[in-house]
């Protein structure tokens, strides 16, 4: 009884916790290139928009419309997943740029990205905390204070 509480009280913490992120960065903040954005932000959006492409995927696969990678059903990419790919590419390079700054880089690190083996430098500091970690509070953040929600 105790842990059926417990378990619903954290499932529904969780739960207003993923959805005021996903406003924020979807809706407040879309477009917001400045400042700087956490982990969990960065995370609960990934999580989001690769459940809504995964989803639109499979619905390009049942229709049996792909553009590309057609051979491969796991790399089929339709109509469907290109427009939701296109419509969030604002929000990601937004939200990635802040998550960045969160770091103390600048958003244009982001072009490493497109540059394989050399991606793992971004991609190694979007995964970090940021630096006002205990460790490391002689830092100042050329990009201000941490977001507050």
């Amino acid at each position: 009884m105790v842990m059926t509480n417990i378990k619903n009280s954290l499932l529904t913490a969780l739960d207003t916790h993923f959805m005021h992120t996903i406003k924020t960065v979807l809706i407040t903040r879309a477009t917001d290139f400045d400042g700087r954005s956490t982990r969990s932000e960065y995370w609960f959006y990934t999580l989001y928009a690769w459940m809504i492409h995964i989803g639109l995927m499979s619905i390009d696969h049942m229709m049996g419309i792909f553009s590309i990678g057609e051979p491969i059903a796991l790399l089929a990419i339709g109509p469907l997943t290109i427009l939701w790919s296109l419509a969030t590419v604002y929000q990601s390079l937004a939200l990635t740029a802040r998550r960045l700054h969160d770091r103390g880089h600048s958003g244009w690190w982001q072009l490493l990205f497109a540059i394989p083996i050399i991606q793992i430098i971004p991609i190694y500091w979007v995964i970090r905390q940021a630096k006002d970690t205990p460790e490391s509070l002689n830092y100042r953040n050329p990009y201000g204070k941490p977001y507050q929600q």
